[in-house]
């Protein structure tokens, strides 16, 4: 429905079964409210606030991009109402 790569995609949420429910279906996941990683979650952040921190390769490739040296685009946000 939203035309993204499951693969490219980053899936944030506070609850664990919305979380495994996008790792069934292919999304990376990231569990908000938690430092401590479950099983089927890609990464936990006790705080959204903690990203950078946890994830620096989201940040690098918009530096690529202010710099003209990569080539796709980057999604930044992408809303879906089902």
């Amino acid at each position: 429905m939203a035309n993204i790569n499951p693969h490219k995609t980053l899936f944030f949420d506070d609850s664990i079964r919305n979380i495994q429910t996008a790792k069934l279906t292919g999304l990376g996941t990231v569990l908000v409210g938690c430092s401590q990683r479950k099983k089927g979650v890609d990464y936990a952040l006790e705080s959204i606030h903690n990203i950078r921190e946890a994830l620096p390769e989201l940040w690098d490739s918009v530096e690529k991009v202010k710099d003209g040296c990569y080539s796709h685009e980057i999604g930044i946000e992408t809303r879906v109402q089902a």
